[in-house]
């Protein structure tokens, strides 16, 4: 009976699995059937092509162009399409519907001339004569955002920027000459930032060999750059050994709970976080710690409270703009900022350059991965530092951070 029992199941079992997998493969066949590009209602059924579309005249544009034309008189006019080569093999289109009268392509390389042929196409999916254009590029934002990338040694690694005025969606990609004299990719940064910057941290104190390039989404590349880079010696400061102190003047944390020691506890971004009380009627507000040991600071890296889902990144009380003092020696019964020197002006930027409350996905990574704030290499050793915010995102009366790393030389021979 127990034997009857497993193969009923098993038949049972089999039968269900047999129909769920005959439902995927319906509803696939409706997936697939909806995303073709159809009207909706009865379809025309005839073989009478559209008129040719007239007037065209040109616009070149970085990497592409804008026809304007006059559409014809058709009624079942559908759209118009332009179609072309971008690297003189494959041909690929772009379409506009029949309620414009204008049609942009992108994804050129160079600046060479293009021929473009625009067809009108009707609801039963009948062509016109193409109309033919030629076209000649403007130089595409991957060879113009090239010409500005610069390539420096930088403390831990090395820093990569460029500018992206037209903030287009670029990538830099960073290769290093291996032990076999073979580049190998070693970091890409993926952007759409007016004014970016990408660094590599955590390498030797050697010469790194390293190629350079920027690629669009289309595939175009830039240029190969080469470089030798020497990283500037840099390592991360003991968490184990910062300590709360009390500076007069400085606001008192929200509770206990979201003390100054939120900040060193390795929970970047997640609750508890450090939280200064709000409707304090004190702006701007400052708090204070002690690193432990004397040192020169090359950045600080600064973890924004993220929430749930990330709904906090650049928003909430995650600072904006803050002032970073340090100091050597700390007298806890001096008042004011006597004691203190200013070591960096600092300032979020959002990358997307979206309105408040909204947020891209590299907003989301930049938020999780930690901000860096550089000091200047003149600024002298300091022990205890000092942060004072003067805006957040939200601009509310109270300031909130997830977690702070700290860089630079600690070495007692750089010191002395």
């Amino acid at each position: 009976m127990a034997g009857e029992n497993v193969k009923y199941k098993t038949k049972n079992y089999l039968y269900m699995k047999y129909c769920f997998n005959i439902l995927i493969i319906l509803s696939g066949v409706v997936f697939f059937e909806s995303c073709k590009e159809e009207p909706v209602g009865q379809q025309p059924l005839d073989d009478t092509p559209p008129g040719k579309i007239a007037n065209v005249t040109s616009r070149s544009i970085a990497g592409g162009a804008v026809f304007h034309y006059s559409l014809p008189a058709d009624e079942d006019l559908l759209c118009v399409k332009a179609v072309y080569s971008i690297d003189g093999e494959t041909e690929v289109e772009s379409k506009a519907s029949a309620f414009v009268d204008s049609l942009q392509i992108q994804g050129f390389g160079d600046t060479i001339p293009y021929t473009v042929r625009l067809i009108a196409v009707d609801k039963s999916r009948n062509e016109s004569e193409p109309h033919v254009e030629t076209i000649k590029p403007l130089i595409p934002d991957v060879l113009s955002i090239s010409e500005t990338l610069g390539v420096i040694p930088d403390f831990g690694g090395m820093l990569a920027t460029w500018s992206n005025p037209s903030r287009a969606e670029i990538s830099v990609n960073i290769e290093v000459e291996d032990h076999n004299k073979e580049y190998v990719p070693k970091e890409s940064f993926y952007s759409s930032m007016a004014d970016g910057k990408g660094s590599i941290r955590g390498l030797d104190t050697i010469p790194f060999y390293i190629r350079t390039y920027i690629q669009d989404h289309w595939g175009n590349r830039s240029r190969l750059r080469y470089d030798t880079i020497v990283p500037i010696y840099e390592t991360e400061f003991d968490k184990m050994k910062f300590a709360k102190i009390t500076t007069p003047g400085d606001i008192p944390p929200y509770s206990s709970d979201y003390d100054i020691h939120r900040i060193w506890d390795g929970n970047r971004g997640s609750d508890p976080c450090y939280s200064s009380p709000g409707g304090t009627g004190i702006w701007p507000q400052s708090v204070s710690f002690d690193l432990g040991v004397v040192g020169k600071i090359s950045r600080i890296r600064l973890y924004q409270r993220l929430g749930s889902n990330n709904i906090m990144a650049f928003g909430e009380g995650n600072p904006r703009s803050f002032e970073v003092w340090g100091c050597v020696n700390f007298n806890p019964v001096l008042e004011g900022w006597g004691q203190w020197i200013k070591l960096m002006d600092c300032e979020s930027v959002k990358p997307s350059g979206f309105p408040f409350g909204q947020i891209s996905i590299e907003d989301e990574e930049v938020a999780k991965n930690g901000e860096d704030f550089i000091n200047d290499p003149g600024n002298p050793p300091v022990r205890y530092l000092r942060i004072l915010v003067k805006r957040t995102w939200a601009d509310g009366s109270n300031f909130q951070i997830g977690e702070v790393d700290i860089f630079g030389d600690n070495r007692p021979s750089v010191l002395q």
